[in-house]
């Protein structure tokens, strides 16, 4: 599985962060995930309240203004968020990990209930609202980070 996934997923990453590094001189990583409302049996955090987001962050990579704008974005759609609960940190590749401070990274894992059926993975009502709000606060992000 390692062979298979996990480490062509990461030399990628290495390759896209050297790319962008060197077209750019620094590099933002925005690394998306989503979670169950329930936790998971394996879910280091059995706390039952879930936030609707998560903001996952690392005290080298992710700059507290990154952070604050991130949770007001989506405070100001009309969502709880939480920082580094459930989940916590964010992907750097390993080559940059604590060593290159060019390297912004900063996790967003959205809550299922808001876009889906957990017990069918059909679309909810929500998807489509869901979709729009993650992208845009994504897109604003990038924007605030490109202007810095």
């Amino acid at each position: 599985m390692l062979a298979r996934f996990y480490e062509p997923h990461h030399e990628t990453l290495e390759a896209a962060t050297e790319n962008v590094l060197r077209a750019t001189g620094r590099c933002l990583i925005i690394d998306g995930h989503s979670f169950p409302c329930d936790p998971l049996p394996s879910d280091l955090d059995q706390d039952q309240e879930r936030p609707d987001i998560c903001i996952g962050t690392d005290t080298f990579h992710t700059p507290a203004q990154l952070v604050d704008e991130a949770v007001a974005a989506f405070v100001a759609r009309g969502l709880e968020v939480t920082v580094n609960h459930p989940y916590a940190g964010a992907i750097v590749p390993a080559r940059f990990y604590q060593r290159d401070e060019r390297v912004t990274a900063v996790m967003i894992e959205v809550n299922r209930r808001l876009y889906m059926d957990e017990a069918t993975g059909e679309k909810a009502a929500g998807f489509a609202r869901t979709r729009a709000i993650v992208q845009s606060v994504l897109e604003a992000l990038i924007e605030n980070y490109r202007l810095l």
